[in-house]
């Protein structure tokens, strides 16, 4: 019998999404597209999927889904003890073992999504584009200020790799995300904190940097890092360290610009506790007050 492999591999960890659902089961959530239609009350199991996102082909033409199952292994954290008291209470953030689990999950959350692999091929199609067009490649290479040299053999493979090629490689460094979580570790943790379920969350949960400059990397002094953890907590990471760490803040004001922040942030899709329409009414609402709209 041919070895069962998987098809349907979920970008956003249903079990991270259970804490956004409707219902007291864990099963629906309320789902509003940036681009059309209706909000609409989704299956859990319905969305932020896509076939064999994890699940490469291999030299022999079959599907390998190693990575999928780690990856299945680590969700199971958003089912412990420990992350709902992340969630739902107030936990010391800097002991080591809460600190390390939320830097992880929040790592390969964001290395994870389907925008990370347009980027990985984006990224590889530059570098191969630019070389080919040189006469000849170089021989070797600068990096911290130490020479390496170039192995030129393999340069056909990766010039002409394909789509699955390119997905095993991705998958790959998926599996480096623990260097990130590293980073992580190293920022200032801040939670803000709301006494009603109001954040939302999206099919891009972790927000680097903001929607509108660029990215500087997570080393840069006004680097942030925003994961919702629950409809009431969302971390913020960022490198002000001459703030208090691991510390939470009340609200004190409506979600709207954190939740525009989240829902800007988004691939397709807005995910929310409360119907998608009183989110976007707060947000409009918010803009408007603001002198944006």
């Amino acid at each position: 019998m041919a070895k069962q492999t998987t098809r349907r591999c979920h970008w956003v960890a249903q079990s991270y999404l259970k804490a956004f659902a409707t219902d007291e089961s864990g099963r629906r959530i309320w789902r509003l597209s940036l681009n059309n239609g209706e909000p609409e009350l989704k299956r859990i199991d319905k969305v932020a999927v896509k076939h064999h996102l994890y699940a490469p082909l291999d030299a022999d033409g079959l599907r390998d889904d190693t990575q999928e199952k780690k990856l299945a292994d680590l969700e199971n954290f958003f089912g412990s003890p420990l992350w709902k008291t992340a969630c739902n209470d107030y936990p010391d953030f800097s002991w080591e073992p809460l600190r390390k689990m939320v830097a992880l999950l929040a790592a390969v959350s964001w290395l994870r999504t389907p925008r990370q692999f347009e980027f990985w091929k984006s990224t590889h199609q530059q570098f191969a584009d630019f070389f080919a067009e040189q006469d000849t490649l170089p021989d070797a290479v600068t990096i911290g200020g130490r020479r390496v040299e170039l192995d030129h053999t393999s340069w056909p493979s990766y010039r002409d790799a394909t789509e699955e090629d390119m997905k095993q490689a991705w998958n790959s460094w998926i599996g480096q995300a623990g260097g990130i979580a590293q980073i992580f570790l190293k920022m200032r943790w801040a939670v803000l904190v709301s006494d009603q379920p109001v954040f939302i969350t999206s099919d891009n949960p972790v927000l680097v940097g903001d929607t509108i400059g660029p990215h500087r990397g997570l080393m840069h002094p006004e680097a942030m890092v925003t994961f919702p953890l629950s409809p009431t907590r969302v971390l913020c990471m960022d490198n002000r360290h001459s703030e208090p760490d691991s510390r939470f803040y009340g609200l004190g004001h409506d979600p709207a610009s954190t939740n525009a922040l989240i829902w800007r942030n988004a691939i397709e899709h807005m995910f929310s506790p409360r119907n998608p329409d009183e989110v976007c009414a707060e947000i409009v609402a918010n803009a408007e007050t603001m002198g944006f709209a």
